[in-house]
């Protein structure tokens, strides 16, 4: 989870000296030039009342750039600094696989052990999980995120580890076979910090900062592991409000709500950081204080599957190459915050952009800013600049409205018409497409920049163009499916999850199925085929007995799959 940004002064580190009592070293100064186009990639966040991202270059051991874009803190007024903390969500997953292998090279433990032999509350699933497999997300374990959230925990909800581990022990099943395929599951490294607090006696918190963060000097550094601990100068983080319909459109900081979770888990996010600590950390790949270079040559190892077919994710971090280089890099994503750092190794220079709104992109941000500071063109085909809003007949518009599938994955978008504009809803979210051509759509502030639609005719389905991260992905249209009043009252009902240990009540209303939360309106479930519905980016799949009545529901959200529900 699926990252932020402060902007802060780097420091170098040798060998030779104690990384706690090093000195900064020089930054090179920027030209105006390259200031001035770094200024112009940060346009968007570099106002008085916006959130905004603090970035960095880092370049042979020492800053060479740094510069805050936009409010910490919305309510106060302060401005990002280069003290600035920020939540850096999954980049955090790097500390915690070093602290797995610095166990293993004191000798108490190896990635190629049973995860049960540290954590028996797994259930044996008689197939062999290592903790390689939580590392490196093919353990098949189900992610615990998208659990705690099906199980009815809000991300405003308080939220601990011994939950946690409630919750997964009672999962029954996998969503693959270990080491059989790689789906990122934010439960591998929730456990590894389980491993790391029972194998050394100490939290992952106090390991990582008596291991990792002093001797590197990173003194702004710490897992946060009590969200209710106060930490000085750290950003808040902010998604954007709901609109109402019929309302004018929300100004000033109101346009913004703010977006920081309660949850106090560790491992595979929650840590807190500035940009000149992150400095010292990239550092050490280079001139090691933290480990040795045989340690940190297995952190960037990218995996392999069973079956020997290679994976780009390696213990912690991501392998790459983009124009001939090498790249290391995670990024992160957590309530409103969003963080990137990507590393060239070939060229000892890292960028690292940090945000605090839900919507800033930091990886494209911190793509942009790396291309610029190598000297290299922009990627080809990548768009050069935003294109401008042309007029289309509502009639036009909405006649892309529906159901796109993923072919080969079966993921769903989901295109809706309202309000006079189409959305894009994914990823449990809704997106506005402003259209730029025949049949074109820019998505401002997602994921997801742009689509185009097609209609091939004779009866083909239409087809949905997605382009995210510069690639393009093409989702059929499910025909439409409207289930008469006596097809919806099948599915009505009670269902009993045990696994999440929760019920879910489904009921037909105006014409429609409903899904029942005790905190909010009903919400409704769109039909995609006969026994499926989807709503807020979970596919429900009815499935019927030998005298074909429904019986059960399963769960499907992609990092959770097939979690079946019995009807009451």
């Amino acid at each position: 989870m699926p990252a932020l940004r402060p902007l802060a002064v780097a420091l170098a580190l040798t060998v030779a000296s104690a990384a706690a009592a090093a000195t900064p070293a020089p930054a090179e100064p920027a030209s105006t030039e390259l200031e001035a186009a770094t200024d112009r990639i940060f346009a968007q966040w570099n106002h008085p009342d916006t959130p905004g991202c603090g970035m960095a270059v880092f370049r042979d051991g020492a800053v060479a750039f740094h510069k805050g874009y936009g409010q910490a803190n919305l309510e106060l007024g302060v401005p990002i600094s280069a003290d600035t903390v920020f939540d850096i969500g999954s980049t955090s997953k790097q500390f915690t696989a070093a602290a797995v292998l610095l166990l293993e090279r004191d000798g108490k433990l190896s990635l190629d052990d049973d995860v049960r032999k540290y954590v028996p509350e797994l259930p044996d699933y008689g197939q062999t999980i290592t903790l390689r497999h939580l590392l490196q997300h093919t353990s098949g374990l189900r992610d615990y995120l998208v659990l705690q959230l099906l199980s009815g925990i809000a991300y405003d909800d308080y939220s601990t580890d011994r939950q946690t581990l409630d919750l997964l022990s009672r999962q029954k099943s996998l969503n693959f076979a270990p080491g059989s395929d790689y789906v990122y599951s934010n439960t591998g490294y929730f456990l590894a910090a389980e491993v790391v607090e029972r194998v050394s006696g100490k939290p992952l918190a106090q390991f990582a900062r008596e291991r990792i963060f002093e001797p590197l000097g990173m003194r702004n550094t710490r897992y946060r592991d009590d969200h209710t601990l106060p930490v000085r100068g750290r950003a808040s983080a902010y998604s954007k409000a709901e609109t109402t319909p019929g309302q004018p459109p929300r100004s000033g900081i109101e346009r913004y709500r703010i977006d920081v979770s309660n949850w106090d888990q560790v491992g595979d996010g929650s840590v807190l950081t500035t940009l000149a600590d992150l400095q010292r950390w990239d550092e050490n790949f280079y001139r090691p204080v933290v480990g040795d270079a045989a340690l940190l040559a297995r952190l960037q190892q990218p995996g392999k599957l069973a079956n020997g077919e290679p994976i780009d994710y390696a213990l912690g971090l991501m392998i790459g190459e983009q124009r001939g280089l090498k790249t290391v890099q995670h990024g992160g994503a957590w309530g409103g915050y969003r963080a990137q750092l990507l590393r060239y190794p070939q060229r000892h220079l890292s960028v690292a952009t940090l945000c605090n709104m839900a919507t800033a992109d930091p990886e494209t941000l911190a793509q942009r800013t790396a291309e610029l500071w190598l000297g290299l063109p922009p990627e080809p085909g990548a768009q050069a600049a935003q294109r401008a809003t042309v007029a289309m007949p509502a009639a036009a518009m909405q006649r892309w409205a529906g159901s796109y599938r993923n072919p080969k994955t079966g993921s769903v978008r989901r295109i809706a018409w309202n309000e006079g504009e189409l959305e894009l809803h994914a990823f449990g979210d809704s997106f506005a497409m402003r259209p730029v051509g025949k049949d074109e759509f820019e998505v401002d502030g997602g994921p997801i920049q742009a689509l185009g639609f097609r209609d091939p005719g004779r009866g083909r389905p239409r087809v949905l163009i997605q382009s995210a991260g510069g690639e393009r992905v093409e989702f059929e249209a499910l025909p439409e499916l409207k289930p008469d009043a006596a097809a919806l009252a099948a599915y009505a009902g009670d269902y009993r999850c045990e696994e999440l240990g929760r019920d879910y009540r489904l009921s037909a209303i105006d014409g429609a199925l409903h899904l029942h939360d005790a905190r909010i309106a009903p919400e409704r479930l769109d039909p995609l085929e006969r026994d499926t519905f989807t709503q807020d980016g979970v596919t429900f799949r009815f499935k019927r007995d030998a005298a074909d009545a429904i019986d059960s529901v399963s769960l499907d959200v992609g990092r959770v799959r097939d979690l079946r529900c019995q009807r009451r």
